[in-house]
């Protein structure tokens, strides 16, 4: 009988620790278009936690051109409203269209007013993905910047500052192959920097040191290579992100 007792209260002891295990699991929504799509940005910050032993889940609402109006009414196929308030998140990450701080500043306010506070009334925490200027055009940056950092304030929402990630890569390392080949969207080089940026944010440890190589499994239990950069490269944007982090970031 006292064994019998015993056994069963190490099974009750695995049980809760396994509970606890999954309830530190963070799961995080991004909600988007191919900014945050191209190449997997949310599988990618994944995999980076994942190479660090940290939990996360992560998915996304995402359709390629869209704006944060287009996710609050469900156009686009999008159901993004419905996924957050029953989704269970902890986070959900906003990426409004790439031009909206210049060309929509007051529909960015407007539905990303509404958006932080359906996500607050979900028990999630709003992070807010600032996007980077065109290849062509770095002076909108500043924008930008500007834009995304006062909406951070005006919500009281955390910033991922990418663009800014990006903005000093080129300085540094002029002709970076941060873009794509339309000069707006990222390459896997990009997405990668991205990625680092949000690993610092996210979790708050150093992205330096995270692998340069991430690889995944298909249905079948096959490898799947979601990047691959040089060893060189893969740290110049682990230093690029913690430094804009440092500085951006409290």
């Amino acid at each position: 009988m006292n064994l019998d007792r015993s056994i069963l209260y190490m099974v009750l002891i695995l049980i809760g620790t396994s509970l606890s295990a999954q309830q530190e699991s963070e799961k995080i929504l991004f909600v988007g278009n191919s900014y945050t799509y191209f190449w997997n940005l949310p599988h990618t910050v994944d995999l980076m936690a994942e190479s660090q032993d940290i939990d996360i889940e992560t998915k996304q609402s995402t359709a390629g051109g869209s704006h944060w109006g287009h996710h609050w009414n469900g156009e686009r196929n999008l159901n993004t409203k419905q996924l957050i308030a029953e989704g269970d998140f902890d986070i959900v990450v906003l990426q409004n269209h790439s031009m909206s701080t210049i060309n929509r500043p007051d529909s960015l306010i407007h539905y990303g007013e509404l958006l932080n506070e359906k996500i607050r009334e979900s028990g999630a925490q709003t992070y807010l993905y600032m996007t980077w200027a065109r290849e062509w055009n770095p002076y909108m940056m500043e924008t930008i910047k500007e834009k995304y950092t006062e909406f951070a304030e005006r919500i009281n929402a955390r910033l991922v500052p990418v663009g800014l990630a990006w903005q000093r890569a080129r300085e540094l390392r002029p002709g970076f192959p941060l873009y794509f080949p339309d000069g707006s969207h990222q390459s896997a080089l990009g997405t990668y920097l991205s990625a680092c940026v949000f690993y610092g944010v996210i979790t708050g440890k150093t992205p330096v040191g995270l692998p340069n190589r991430l690889v995944s499994e298909d249905k079948h239990g096959e490898k799947i290579y979601l990047q691959i950069q040089t060893a060189e490269d893969a740290l110049f944007c682990q230093k690029v992100a913690e430094e804009i982090i440092n500085e951006y970031i409290d």
